[in-house]
């Protein structure tokens, strides 16, 4: 079972049974080809669909349906479970403010204010001890304030960026 969000819409259920497929308990019958392009034909209630896929990532689509661009959310069941639970934050942590891990010297500031920042993104580098350390976004947010400059030196646990 899944949980899908069609265009920011309220979620809907899709659910595989016997390759069959059934949208909020109701079985939706289609007919779904691969083109050799990569794109996709779908024929549904008699009308016809092409389909192109532009972005792949683990919980969301981004593709065109007769040109016209549409994205989709996806969630499985125990990530809808988490959600119910209010634990959907732990999966994808927000962040208030990025601490200096080391003294060092800031060599290249990779965000800009008011930028939004996915987890894993790089912020900036750090030079310590002859090393250049890429210091990465530990959740998602967006840059309110960059309290440094390139060239700066800072000492350990000093605030680099609010989130």
């Amino acid at each position: 079972m899944y949980k899908v969000s069609v265009n920011d819409n309220p979620e809907i259920e899709v659910i595989r049974k016997k390759g069959k497929y059934y949208i909020n308990n109701q079985i939706i019958d289609f007919d779904i080809v691969s083109n050799t392009n990569g794109s996709y034909h779908v024929l549904h209630n008699g009308k016809s669909y092409t389909i192109d896929v532009l972005e792949k990532k683990s919980h969301r689509l981004l593709f065109t349906i007769n040109k016209q661009k549409t994205e989709v959310k996806i969630k499985n069941d125990l990530e809808d479970l988490l959600s119910k639970m209010g634990m959907d934050k732990a999966l994808n942590p927000s962040m208030n403010e990025l601490k200096a891990p080391m003294p060092g010297m800031v060599l290249k500031v990779m965000v800009s204010q008011g930028q939004e920042v996915k987890k894993g993104d790089s912020l900036l580098v750090l030079e310590a001890m002859k090393m250049e350390n890429n210091i990465k976004a530990l959740g998602d947010g967006t840059v309110k304030m960059i309290k440094i400059k390139e060239g700066d030196k800072v000492e350990k646990n000093q605030v680099l960026i609010l989130f």
